[in-house]
Order: structure tokens, then sequence, then C-alpha cells
């Protein structure tokens, strides 16, 4: 029994989200800003105890404790750098960190697949406990396929301001049209593809149209505008789909990608007066190095 250490990267949105034969999904985007959390234990006392308090890792640590089969409390402190309530998976990272944390107190590691159990109990969870891109069921946890050799990708991320509760989102599930669901489902496909063959031109495509699908549901300010910039400069369009994030995506291969940043930036903020929060490649490293 030691103090434990454990961290989470937070995602930026996600690549598509939707449903498929009534099941929901998304695809997982990771950008390296992190979770972390410390777990020190507690022989003396059954109580769990987070700085800030925070319910979701409280109750994360809990079953961690349960599942491990140890009966001791403990405090956990926590620190992040995602911001909340815009579709970064900022609870599902705090609930992987601690989970994490608690594991190495005991010297435990949890698979991948434990941690998302143990999320999907507490919350729909987003898939940021498996490394990369993944499609993923938040309601169930389940990770649907993996994409270990998904293409070099670069991403300018904007805020387009205010928080959403996801909470909220998913407690009213979202109706698709019959036109919708079949789109979702070519997206699903067509992505699945893409991520594995490395073709970055289809997988910026499906990340725009799921982006448009979302606008029905959670419109985003400038969407006609990011559209507009991204079929001028060959480039995606990237949203959280629960949240306020709105960004583009560009080959991380494409020998223009310095200009074309640069003159993307000035016209957003001429357009709009918005500046990108995160600039970033993908793939990213490992989140407990």
């Amino acid at each position: 029994m030691k103090r434990g250490a454990g961290s989470c990267f937070g995602t930026f949105g996600e690549l598509v989200q939707g449903e498929v034969n009534n099941h929901p999904f998304l695809f997982t985007f990771p950008v390296p800003l992190k979770s972390r959390a410390i777990f020190v234990p507690a022989s003396d006392t059954k109580e769990i105890s987070c700085t800030p308090h925070k319910e979701k890792m409280t109750a994360a640590a809990r079953l961690t404790l349960e599942k491990i089969g140890i009966g001791t409390g403990g405090c956990l402190y926590s620190y992040s750098q995602i911001p909340i309530g815009k579709g970064m998976a900022s609870s599902s990272a705090d609930i992987t960190a601690a989970i994490r944390a608690v594991a190495a107190s005991f010297g435990t590691i949890f698979a991948p697949s434990d941690i998302a159990a143990i999320a999907a109990a507490i919350e729909p969870t987003d898939g940021v406990m498996y490394e990369g891109i993944n499609a993923f069921n938040q309601q169930t946890g389940e990770r649907l396929q993996s994409f270990p050799e998904a293409p070099d990708l670069f991403l300018i991320g904007y805020d387009s301001g205010g928080t959403v509760n996801t909470d909220d989102c998913y407690s009213s599930k979202r109706v698709y049209t019959p036109n919708e669901k079949a789109e979702l489902q070519q997206l699903y496909n067509g992505i699945s593809t893409a991520l594995l063959s490395g073709k970055i031109d289809d997988i910026m495509l499906a990340a725009t149209k799921s982006a448009g699908i979302n606008e029905r549901f959670l419109p985003k300010p400038f969407f006609s505008l990011f559209k507009e910039i991204a079929s001028r400069f060959e480039a995606g369009i990237i949203i959280g789909h629960s949240g306020t994030v709105i960004g583009f995506l560009l080959s991380g291969n494409d020998h223009l990608l310095i200009k074309k940043v640069q003159e993307i930036k000035g016209i957003v903020q001429q357009m709009t007066g918005w500046n990108p929060f995160i600039m970033t490649s993908f793939p990213i490293g490992d989140a407990n190095d």
C-alpha cells in the first residue's frame, strides 16, 4: 500500500459520432491535455475524499477498491488541464486517472477494458482509456474497433464559447432520421476503412459530414464559415458532438501545412475574433509518460 499516480489524455471532440443499428458509437481523437490523479491510501478509514471535490472520481476510486478487494479508504488529489463542459472527455479522463492511481497504490495495473467497465458504470464514457483512435460504445464501454496505424493528422482547435452539460446531452436520446441513420452507417464504415488504410482525405470528409449531421442537435457558431475554410484548404472539420469545441483537421504530411495553418488562423481570427487554444499533431505519446 503506497501512494499511487495515474493520468489520462482528453480528446478534442470526436471524429465521428452517432448510432448504427440503434447502438451508439464514437471515434475518439486524443489530444495531449491530461487529467492527473494521486491516491493516498489510509488504512484507518473506509472513507474516500477527493481534492478538489469530484463525485465521479470518488465513485471511480470506490469501485476500483471494490474490484481489487480492498476495504481501505484514502484521499484523491486531482489536477486537470482539460477544460470542462467543452466536449473534451474531461470527466472520462478524470475517472480513468483515478482508477489508474488507486490501482497503482496496490501494485495493480488494470486493462483498458476493466477501466472502461468501471467508467461506464458511473456514466456514459469516452474511450480515453485506450491508446490512439478507437471506435467505442459510450453507453456500454465496449471498444468496437482499434486503429493503431492511423495516419498523421494536425489539429487547429477552437472553443466556440459557453459550456454544455454532458449529462443533459446523454439523458435525452438523439433521434436520427432514416436518412441520417443511413449516412451514419456509411460514415462508420467509411472512416473505419480510411483509418485502416491511411486515407486522410476520407477521414477528414467523414469527420466533416458527422459534424454537419450534429448541427441539427447542437449547432456551432460560424459552422458555415468553417466549412468554407475547410473546403478551400483541403481540411476537415472536427467538433465536440456534445460540447463547444470545433476545429480543423489537416494532413500532418502536407508540405504546405505550415502555410495553411497560418492562413487558416488569420482568416478565422479576422472573421470571428477567435484564436486557437490548441494546435497539435496526432499521434500523441503515452498518457503515463
